[in-house]
C-alpha cells in the first residue's frame, strides 16, 4: 500500500490534527481517547457536550476551558460547537487486512474518484451505521479522511478502518480473488434486491455525474441500480450509497 508522506517525513498516522464538533470529538473520546493530545471546550458548555469533556477527563485526556473567542481562534474554519480536540489521525490499515476472513461477512465501501469530502463523510457515516467493516480510498483523485470528513461523518471516519491504495481496479481484483463480490453502484444494472448481498462484498461508489470509470466497472461482478420511480434524474452519491447499504443490511438481517 502506498502512503503519501509530507516533506518532513512524519508519517500521516503520527501527525497531530484538529477535530471539532461534538460528534467527531465524542466518537474519539469514547473509542480512542489515547489518540487525543489535548481537548479544548467552551466554558459555558452544558448537557451532552459537557459529558464528552467529563468522559475525556476520566480517560486521562488533558482538557482546557476557553472563552468563546478563544474557541473560535483555536478552531479556525472548523465548526466546533464548543469542542475541539488535537489528536493523531486514525492509522490507515492494510487493504489485505480488510479482506481477511472474520466471524461475519465483510462489507467494504470503496470510492472511485469521489473527490468531495462532504460526500465521502456522508457515505462513511452511512457505512459505519449499516455495519460496514471498512472502506477504501485511492491515493489520487479521491477525498481523504480529514477533519471535515470526520465532522460530516459524525465521527464515523474515526471508527471505520480505512485503507488506501494506488490502483483501485487492482485492489478490487484482489478483493474478488479473496472471495468478495464486487458490486458497483451505477446505471444500467440490476435492482439491489435482485442481487444476493449477504456474503463478503465490496460496494463501489462512483463520482457524482460520471459514475464508475470503465476500468472500475470492468472489475465489478455485478452492477446495482436503484430504480427511479419519480421524475428526479438521479440521487447523489451519498443518498444512493445509503439506500444500497440499507438493502444490504436488510438482506443480511433476514439471512440470519
Amino acid at each position: 500500500m502506498s502512503r503519501a508522506r509530507p516533506s518532513n517525513d512524519t508519517p500521516p498516522e503520527l501527525q497531530l490534527r484538529l477535530l471539532a464538533g461534538p460528534h467527531a470529538v465524542g466518537a474519539l473520546v469514547h473509542n480512542a481517547p489515547k489518540r487525543i493530545e489535548r481537548l479544548w471546550y467552551a466554558r459555558d458548555l452544558q448537557g451532552s457536550r459537557l459529558a464528552v469533556v467529563r468522559a475525556a477527563e476520566a480517560a486521562g485526556v488533558v482538557v482546557e476551558p476557553l472563552t468563546s473567542h478563544e474557541m473560535n481562534e483555536r478552531a479556525g474554519e472548523l465548526k466546533h460547537q464548543g469542542l475541539v480536540a488535537r489528536a493523531r489521525p486514525a492509522p490507515l490499515v492494510e487493504w489485505a487486512a480488510l479482506l481477511q476472513p472474520s466471524t461475519s461477512p465483510g462489507l467494504v465501501v470503496a470510492f472511485d474518484q469521489v473527490t468531495d469530502p462532504h460526500n465521502l463523510g456522508a457515505v462513511l457515516r452511512s457505512a459505519e451505521s449499516f455495519g460496514a467493516t471498512g472502506a477504501l480510498v485511492t491515493v489520487d483523485r479521491c477525498a481523504q479522511p480529514n477533519p471535515t470528513v470526520a465532522r460530516i461523518s459524525a465521527g464515523a471516519s474515526e471508527l471505520l478502518p480505512i485503507a488506501r491504495e494506488v490502483n483501485l481496479a487492482r485492489a478490487l481484483q484482489a478483493a474478488a480473488d479473496a472471495g468478495y463480490l464486487v458490486v458497483g453502484a451505477d446505471l444500467d444494472g440490476d435492482a439491489p434486491w435482485m442481487i444476493d448481498l449477504t456474503g463478503p462484498m465490496v460496494l463501489v461508489i462512483g463520482a457524482e455525474g460520471t459514475g464508475l470509470r470503465p476500468s472500475t466497472r470492468a472489475v465489478c461482478s455485478r452492477i446495482a441500480t436503484l430504480p427511479r420511480l419519480g421524475r428526479t434524474e438521479s440521487l447523489n452519491a451519498s443518498a444512493a450509497a445509503a439506500a444500497l447499504l440499507s438493502e444490504i443490511a436488510r438482506q443480511r438481517a433476514q439471512s440470519t
